[in-house]
């Protein structure tokens, strides 16, 4: 995607390749398996996954240990190694799985998109989108992930490459799609949109201003910004 920088993107090419090697499934097959084919983990790495996503929203990844989750939950560090080789991998293979079905989401309205006209197309993505980033388990998450990306910048470039970059290109593709409506670059009005649409509701959730919006809360307020958005950066048809 054209709005990550050359060097993450050199850095994440690089780590997807060298993740390639190992015993151990890797994270990038795991992401690979999950997320682009859209498949389930096996029953006992489900479970592995269950244990850790609760156990990282609830001691955080600094306070987290392989040792205290497998004597928590019962299931046995042999099980847990046998999938992941690290607290690092067990970590990212979390995120790669919460964002299994935004993921899938985002494809199938990627796809149906050259059916839409711009308005419905901006609008029923922008409430996918927001629909997952405003819940409280995953804003849990993001801040378990920042928290940790300043430590270790890989995941958080993990985390941006299947997540957010994701967002920036569908929104990219469905301005390619109607490209003789603006004189800006398609990458260029993905980010000005996705900058509108979720600044003031992000910003309101992490300070508590605002609660989990409802259905009709999140429709007013994306409606409004996709309208905005049209008049300001989009020649009528």
């Amino acid at each position: 995607m054209s709005s990550v920088q050359p060097d993450i993107k050199e850095s994440l090419r690089r780590r997807a390749e060298n993740d390639e090697g190992g015993g151990t499934r890797t994270v990038a097959a795991l992401v690979r398996s999950l997320a682009d084919r859209g498949a389930k983990p096996k029953a006992k790495e489900q479970e592995v996954l269950d244990v850790a996503t609760e156990y990282f929203l609830k001691h955080g990844y600094q306070g987290a240990s392989i040792n205290a989750m497998a004597r928590s939950s019962g299931i046995s560090k042999e099980s847990i190694y046998r999938y992941f080789s690290s607290k690092k991998q067990l970590f990212e293979a979390v995120i790669g799985r919460e964002l299994v079905e935004y993921q899938s989401s985002l494809r199938r309205l990627s796809a149906t998109n050259q059916t839409m006209d711009l308005r419905e197309a901006l609008i029923t993505i922008a409430e996918t989108v927001l629909g997952v980033v405003t819940t409280d388990r995953t804003m849990a998450l993001r801040r378990l992930i920042f928290d940790e990306a300043r430590r270790s910048p890989d995941v958080g470039q993990h985390y941006y490459k299947i997540g957010p970059e994701r967002a920036f290109a569908a929104f990219e593709d469905i301005f390619k799609s109607h490209k003789t409506r603006s004189d800006f670059d398609p990458a260029v009005l993905s980010g000005h949109f996705i900058a509108m649409i979720s600044w003031r509701v992000m910003l309101e959730r992490e300070c508590a201003v605002l609660a989990v919006p409802t259905e009709q809360e999140m429709r007013r307020w994306v409606e409004s910004v996709v309208e905005d958005f049209m008049k300001a950066f989009l020649r009528p048809e």
